[in-house]
């Protein structure tokens, strides 16, 4: 995509659609950067606009022998606009030669009138989420820059638990950076200094016990209550692992691939591969036991007999 926008013919109509708002801002940077338009000559558009605005907007360039750059966010036209309302936006398709539009939406049809009209008369570039390859490549590439290194592990944990808009996935890469100069940005960091979702923190755990890294189990641990996230609630998320585990494994044993097991029990493919993967240290009775266990000892912490918090570190002192 950047090859394109960096070496094709300019167009005097742009859409870049999607949900990554990185890459929508940075591809149309490129263009404007390309075009050589002074700053005072970009005008902003948010929201719902009309024909007439744009039209008025760009027509003044060809007025006073000016470029200018009409950019438009989130306008809805690319998912909602009739053919009637596609139809007033025809004036793109024969704009002055100095006259550019720009829509940045993060929802877009392909069927609708005006994306048709975006393809016929301009370019169109899809703006997807970043997959955790790309991302541990890019940031990666980031924390470098910064003077740092960054674990592929630590990696995942931004990704899981900050979401997948690189704009927040660099600000926080970077934010670590300046906390580990000349050093490197791993998974004890990413715990003990980003925001990361509660979600984010319980999969690294479980991973964790699952795999039997006891000492990064407890670390996690640790965090996790100095978050005052409830013991119960990672009691029933260790239960809930295993759980999946067992599913898996019965599965497995069927023959069904990772594709046909992340489609039986609805989890992505990433997580159904990466149960499979763990299923290879367990067997079916042997889940079976560890569920049983745990129950055990989520019983005894409820009934008074310990604290849930100890009951989590009989779980992974057991040794699974």
């Amino acid at each position: 995509m950047a090859a394109m926008i960096e070496k094709d013919a300019l167009k005097n109509v742009y859409l870049f659609y999607g949900p990554d708002e990185f890459l929508k801002s940075y591809f149309s940077g490129r263009v404007i950067k390309r075009i050589g338009v002074d700053r005072e000559n970009v005008k902003h558009f948010d929201g719902k606009v009309t024909a007439d605005e744009i039209r008025s907007e760009l027509e003044s360039s060809f007025l006073f022998a000016e470029t200018t750059v009409a950019v438009v966010r989130n306008s809805g036209l690319f998912k909602n606009a009739t053919k009637a309302v596609a139809e007033s936006f025809d004036f793109l398709r024969e704009l002055e030669e100095d006259s550019y539009a720009l829509f940045l939406e993060t929802e877009a049809d392909k069927a609708t009138p005006m994306f048709r009209l975006a393809e016929e008369c301009g370019a169109v570039f899809d703006c997807s989420l970043r997959t955790l390859p790309e991302v541990v490549s890019s940031l990666t590439k980031r924390a470098n820059a910064g003077g740092a290194g960054i674990t592929p592990q630590a990696i995942k944990l931004l990704y899981e638990g900050i979401g997948k808009d690189l704009f927040s996935l660099y600000n926080e890469v970077d934010r670590l950076a300046l906390l580990v100069p000349g050093g490197t940005i791993d998974e004890k960091l990413v715990l003990a200094e980003s925001p990361l979702s509660i979600d984010a923190k319980i999969y690294d755990f479980t991973d964790a016990v699952v795999e039997k890294k006891f000492d990064k189990a407890m670390e996690c641990l640790d965090a996790m209550l100095k978050d005052k996230i409830a013991p119960q609630y990672i009691i029933v998320s260790i239960a809930k692992h295993f759980q999946a585990l067992y599913d898996v494994c019965c599965l497995s044993e069927m023959r069904l691939s990772p594709p046909e097991i992340a489609e039986k029990l609805g989890l992505r493919d990433f997580v159904a591969k990466k149960y499979v993967r763990q299923c290879e240290s367990y067997n079916r009775a042997t889940l079976a036991g560890i569920i049983d266990m745990i129950s055990d000892f989520d019983i005894a912490s409820k009934n008074g007999q310990i604290t849930p918090e100890r009951a989590i570190e009989l779980i992974i002192g057991s040794g699974i």
